[in-house]
């Protein structure tokens, strides 16, 4: 009888642990596939920094990197195309129009490891990381049970709208991790923590702040449902009252905006800004740092200047993707930003390997997400009918108040002022999304019906063959 009690108890163990193996071993393959050439695409005699290729928006951060670390760039892009970040006084950051984070977190790694594609591009795979754990945290503290977040961990790592961004050195990927972690503390009830790393995402890029929309809709929705219930047996948490709900609310907001505030002030210390790579420094402190970040998002405006830009909506059908670089060596072709302008000293026909890097979410994922996204909304609409637990409950809120939080931001923007927007914008909406994915996914498998779970399991296939097919160095067409 105590063997057969120690035997069990064994196993509940591995069945309890079960869940993060799988998690680890998720992490490491996306490390792994996000590391795999990381120098990649590069000229023949790839001996120098300026023989790898910049791709898509790096000249803009690695360039700034640069010239903080007092490294002038060895590139010459276009005149009228890009700012001269060559000429920028050394040790300013000559791309104001976003915070100084992430290029001081690459500016680091050059003084750390050399000017190469190393150096650029390793902060994103640490953050690209620490975004796929955090959508593991962020379930778990939504009151998804494990395997949901195994799942939604999983979705993000697989979605190649993570893997292209996960690699390359752009800011969207050092602001998706924190702002994600910080949901998750704040649903933990840790606000000052969760107010601190919601700051630090908005010192990557300043869309990072839309997170406090996404708290905003969650506690109003919150205190809503749990309003329409008072009448019955209050199953819903005393937290979900409108007090500790403002308070919260007010915690995160003020806190994360003041130590925002204080962050442009300490990177402007360390790195002071320069107009457009030009020889001049701007000065006035944080707010004519914001004031000047927002003015030339407001100018930002005309869409014809680009054949990439679309409009929010057209994100939810993965209309208008961008291919950020493609090369074929073999037929002699290189396209996108595989120009001459990004490799001055060499032929485009000498640059290889063969490769696609594009801006794009994965089909299967996009394809599901909107009537996911419905099913949270119902499922939330008509939770005191249906009876079902609090935790169920959060899962289905926090997916919809995420999604709407993020993209409608964007799209009132479009509408309004005609702001140039891009598919790869979408990627802080994509958690709201994997949310509701895996939110629809665990509700048809507990269904225990075979059919259900045979569909759940192919399009979980599609999922993985997607991140195959799409991956830069398989998708060459």
């Amino acid at each position: 009888m105590a063997s057969f009690t120690l035997s069990r108890s064994s196993r509940v163990r591995v069945s309890a642990r079960a869940p993060l193996i799988v998690l680890a071993l998720v992490s490491a393959l996306s490390l792994g596939a996000r590391a795999y050439r990381l120098g990649a695409p590069c000229a023949s005699r790839c001996t120098t920094a300026n023989a790898h290729a910049l791709i898509w928006d790096e000249p803009f951060y690695v360039d700034a990197a640069r010239v903080i670390a007092d490294i002038r760039p060895p590139r010459s892009l276009p005149a009228g195309e890009f700012p001269y970040y060559r000429h920028a006084p050394a040790g300013t950051d000559p791309n104001a129009e976003h915070p100084q984070g992430a290029k001081l977190v690459i500016a680091a790694a050059l003084e750390l490891f050399g000017d190469g594609p190393f150096a650029w591009r390793i902060g994103s795979l640490i953050f690209g990381s620490l975004a796929i754990l955090g959508m593991y945290a962020l379930v778990r503290a939504a009151g998804g049970g494990p395997w949901s977040a195994v799942g939604a961990a999983t979705l993000m790592a697989a979605d190649n709208l993570m893997i292209v961004p996960g690699r390359l050195a752009l800011l969207d990927i050092y602001s998706l991790a924190p702002m994600v972690w910080g949901v998750a503390l704040y649903l933990r009830g840790r606000v000052v923590a969760a107010a601190v790393l919601l700051a630090i995402a908005d010192c990557m890029k300043e869309v990072a702040v839309y997170a406090l929309l996404v708290l905003g809709l969650l506690e109003v929705s919150r205190v809503l449902l749990r309003v329409r219930e008072a009448g019955g047996d209050h199953r819903l948490p005393s937290a979900w009252a409108w007090r500790p709900a403002l308070v919260r609310l007010a915690v995160a907001a003020i806190g994360s905006s003041a130590l925002f505030i204080m962050g442009l002030w300490a990177m402007g210390l360390i790195a002071p800004l320069s107009a457009d790579g030009l020889r001049r420094v701007i000065t006035g402190g944080p707010f004519a740092h914001l004031s000047y970040i927002i003015t030339m998002a407001k100018t930002d405006t005309s869409r014809g200047l680009s054949l990439d830009a679309s409009y929010p909506w057209q994100w939810l059908f993965d209309l208008k993707p961008i291919t950020y670089l493609h090369v074929v060596p073999s037929a002699q072709r290189c396209g996108a930003v595989c120009l001459p302008s990004a490799l001055p000293a060499y032929g485009p026909d000498s640059v290889h390997p063969a490769s696609t890097f594009r801006a794009m979410t994965s089909p299967p994922i996009i394809a599901l997400a909107i009537p996911a996204l419905v099913v949270c909304a119902v499922r939330a609409l008509r939770w005191r009918v249906a009876g079902r637990s609090s935790a169920d409950l959060g899962m289905a809120l926090l997916a919809v108040a995420w999604f709407l939080g993020t993209w409608i931001p964007f799209e009132l923007q479009s509408a309004i002022d005609s702001r140039v927007s891009y598919l790869y914008y979408m990627i802080i909406v994509m958690p709201g999304i994997y949310l509701a994915l895996t939110y629809l996914a665990a509700l048809l498998w507990r269904r225990r019906r075979t059919w259900l779970r045979g569909l759940v399991g192919v399009w979980a296939l599609t999922v993985l063959a997607a991140a195959v097919v799409m991956f830069p160095f398989i998708a060459i067409v």
